[in-house]
């Protein structure tokens, strides 16, 4: 069967998310020509919603009559009244998965729908996205009083809606009712009409006298209220006035100790953390243990992460890297790390373990994609990554100057940059920037020298 992307108008190659391409067929001919979609439970089931949804945005859509049923012996039939090119419904089905599946933030269809409070409602799976979807279409009516079900694909049943019969059952009810009335009738005719005579009145009656009865009981009620009223004296109405000022200025005395308190805390939160900050530059041992644990924050996760990565460069042997950031953003946004460990990630998937300046260099369009896709990456940011890995694979020690090289040659970081980072010490206690300072010796001498040169280059030219 054809998959197409969801929404169709996606035409990444890459995408990973599929359905279903709608099939359409016209029956039958004149007024009663119709359009049956072959295979809407697969295309719902793809997109995780009830088929009677699409169904009924079709036929708001369309303008037309629309229906679904799932009838034993019939299987799954989705008819739109009139004749609708497949087209046209491709174009109806991307305005509902548009509407009430692709989320707001990331436009990825990992929506969960569900109704609460009268409002359709929806949470991202992705990115964790939670807000309002359309309450204002007209299918919004039909979802809320339809809700879906745990799952998603099917909606949900009250109690008072399982006890509920179907259309077709209160029409059968209603001709049982008429022709069991019209035998009565049959066997005693002028029986059964003085009898009808008799009730009506018996219960005219009686209705008469509730309402004379309601009336009367209604006035009663008027006068009590009136008397009190004037009963009141001006002594009473004070004492009422007093009461309630005494409650507003309570609760104003209330409202300012709450403001007060909360003022309180605030300060009491920001010393705290001006304390911390202030124990943290005082104490660089624990700052190690601090970036250690950010870059690691769950090992095993990361692990895991470079796993499904590698996984998949398996199975696309020349990837592009539009194809690659978009994997690896996905993990990002799944497992929640920043983009510094998003790049550490990347040289351990592309290089493995013992990278060096060939290694590198081979995979620096993949690299180049992951640190200049907005937003772009810095040059701390990237030394950062670098260090990092020469924290976990000490191994590539020899070669760490010849990769800082590669980095200056690609332009991930300029020579200012990579000097000022590392002899101004502005990652001390990060991991690895002792040992990478320390390897990177030789190169940062080069390019002092180097700019050195310029210098004199520029001072001999104005000269």
């Amino acid at each position: 069967m054809s998959m197409v992307n969801i929404p169709s108008t996606n035409t990444d190659p890459q995408y990973r998310y599929k359905m279903p391409r709608l099939q359409a067929k016209i029956e039958g001919r004149g007024n009663g020509i119709k359009t049956c979609i072959v295979n809407m439970g697969e295309v719902a089931r793809a997109i995780k919603r009830p088929p009677q949804y699409v169904t009924k945005f079709f036929g708001n859509d369309l303008g037309a009559q629309a229906n679904y049923t799932n009838k034993e012996g019939e299987g799954e039939r989705s008819i739109v009244r009139g004749a609708h090119q497949q087209e046209d419904l491709r174009v109806s089905l991307d305005k509902f998965i548009e509407k009430y599946v692709l989320c707001e933030n990331c436009k990825l269809p990992e929506i969960d729908m569900y109704v609460k409070k009268g409002i359709i409602q929806g949470r991202c799976n992705a990115c964790g996205w939670a807000g309002e979807l359309d309450n204002v279409d007209k299918l919004a009516a039909f979802i809320i009083k339809n809700p879906p079900d745990e799952s998603g694909l099917s909606l949900g049943m009250t109690v008072e809606g399982a006890d509920k019969m179907t259309k077709q059952e209160r029409q059968k009810a209603r001709a049982q009712k008429a022709k069991e009335k019209h035998d009565d009738d049959d066997e005693s005719e002028e029986g059964s009409a003085s009898g009808y005579s008799a009730a009506k009145v018996e219960k005219k009656e009686k209705k008469e006298k509730k309402e004379k009865k309601d009336k009367e009981k209604k006035e009663k009620k008027e006068k009590k209220k009136k008397d009190d009223d004037d009963d009141d004296s001006d002594e009473e109405k004070e004492k009422k006035e007093k009461k309630e000022k005494k409650k507003e200025k309570k609760e104003k005395d209330k409202e300012k100790k709450e403001k007060k308190e909360k003022s309180e805390k605030k300060e009491k939160k920001e010393k705290k953390e001006k304390k911390a900050a202030k124990d943290s530059d005082d104490d660089d041992d624990n700052d190690d243990d601090k970036d250690v644990q950010n870059l690691k924050h769950d090992e095993e996760q990361t692990k895991a992460v470079v796993g499904v990565l590698k996984d998949w460069l398996k199975e696309n042997s020349s990837p592009k890297p539009a194809a690659f950031f978009e994997e690896l953003r996905m993990q990002q946004l799944s497992k929640v790390f920043d983009n510094k460990v998003r790049l550490f990630i990347a040289f351990e998937a592309l290089c493995g373990e013992a990278m060096n300046s060939e290694a590198l260099s081979g995979q620096k369009k993949l690299v180049d994609k992951v640190i200049s896709s907005s937003p772009k990456m810095c040059a701390a940011e990237v030394l950062w990554a670098l260090d990092a890995y020469l924290d976990v694979h000490k191994g590539i020690s020899k070669g760490f100057a010849m990769l800082l090289k590669v980095v200056y040659d690609e332009e991930w970081a300029e020579d200012k940059e990579i000097l000022s980072y590392y002899n101004d010490d502005k990652a001390k206690g990060e991991p690895g920037f002792q040992e990478a300072k320390k390897l990177a010796a030789p190169f940062l001498k080069w390019l002092e020298e180097s700019e050195d040169e310029d210098d004199d280059d520029d001072s001999d030219s104005d000269d």
